[in-house]
């Protein structure tokens, strides 16, 4: 079940990577059975448990959801915009995607996004956007993904159509870029915020650019570009990975980034070095000098000196430390947090974040 579990996270971690730079949560969800609420980084519930389901703060407010309608909390615990939406997202550069209408279970609604006072600044219009992670789902760097027609495109904060809808498959913007491809079998290339392709379509996969560098598959061989489209490293190591390279690279996080070698991840260098060896199955990107690492079926912590700094125990699966904590669900089920020296600072219980 870990594996199955791990394998999951591993491939949404591509997409995850990519992360923009935001102020470090102060304000933790947590479960008891039926209720959730909010924890500081001490475990002290600083917001009750009230509500039926909670999401992470981002830009001083909480998603929260009571009686399967959903509005925001402020760190406070005020209710600062009434539970009214059939799902919403988290807010990002001041505004936050949000649906309204659909079913009981939240399908065939229409997007639309509010400010802080909950008012709606571009209306509900748009569709599900597939295939993005809920994080990303928000404004990046003054434009949001839409989807019309099974088609990507972007707009601005005033809900103008800046680039037209025309890819399937792709990324937000980071550095200034967004990597897209227009199909299935087509190749991918990168954007600037005009529409215009600055790195051509000719490569076999992309990922977003992180550190100024974007992994894929650049002539059938796993490595990374820079933001002129030029090859800056192919690493020489074997795997075996028959040349799918979205199990075998990562994007750099903190000056590294994962790399397979045979069938284990280690972590390389800018220079291609690999400066912590290939030992783990699964292995994410470092966040706040952390790693998780997972092996024979138990997951710990590395720094970036590779020194296993938490050790390992069986859990089902984990997130990267985000204000000094990682979130973590055991292996029956249960959420808790720990703290960096891997101390339980909320105990696991029954019930999950969104």
């Amino acid at each position: 079940m870990i594996q199955l579990s791990i394998k999951a996270m591993f491939f949404l971690a591509l997409l995850l990577e990519s992360f923009s730079v935001v102020a470090q949560p102060t304000r933790f969800p947590v479960y008891k059975p039926g209720k959730a609420g909010f924890i500081n980084r001490q475990g002290k519930i600083v917001i009750p448990l009230q509500f039926d389901v909670a999401g992470d703060f981002s830009e001083g407010l909480a998603r929260v959801e009571i009686n399967n309608k959903w509005g925001y909390v402020d760190e406070k615990g005020n209710m600062v915009i009434p539970p009214q939406f059939s799902k919403a997202r988290d807010f990002s550069e001041g505004l936050a995607r949000v649906q309204v209408g659909g079913d009981e279970y939240g399908f065939y609604g229409k997007w639309g996004f509010i400010d802080k006072t909950g008012k709606f600044v571009i209306e509900p219009q748009y569709g599900e956007l597939r295939g993005i992670a809920e994080n990303f789902e928000g404004f990046r760097e003054g434009l949001a993904l839409v989807e019309i027609d099974y088609k990507k495109g972007f707009i601005d904060k005033t809900g103008k159509m800046v680039i037209e809808p025309f890819f399937a498959y792709g990324y937000h913007f980071t550095e200034g870029l967004s990597c897209s491809s227009s199909g299935l079998d087509a190749k991918y290339g990168c954007i600037d915020k005009t529409g215009r392709y600055v790195i051509p379509a000719i490569f076999d996969d992309l990922s977003a650019f992180s550190e100024g560098w974007a992994d894929g598959k650049i002539n059938g061989k796993c490595g990374y570009i820079d933001k002129t489209g030029k090859t800056v490293l192919i690493p020489k190591f074997k795997n075996d990975a028959k040349g799918d390279c979205s199990i075998v690279s990562g994007s750099f996080s903190e000056g590294l980034s994962r790399w397979r070698v045979g069938s284990k991840f280690g972590y390389i260098n800018k220079k291609g070095r690999l400066v912590i060896p290939a030992r783990y199955k699964y292995t994410d990107h470092f966040s706040e000098g952390l790693a998780w690492v997972e092996d024979n079926g138990k997951i710990g912590f590395i720094d970036k000196q590779g020194r296993m700094v938490i050790k390992p125990r069986r859990l089902h699966s984990v997130e990267s430390f985000a204000g000094g904590l990682a979130y973590v669900v055991t292996n029956d089920g249960r959420h808790g947090y720990i703290d960096r020296t891997g101390k339980y600072i909320w105990q696991p219980q029954k019930q999950s974040k969104p």
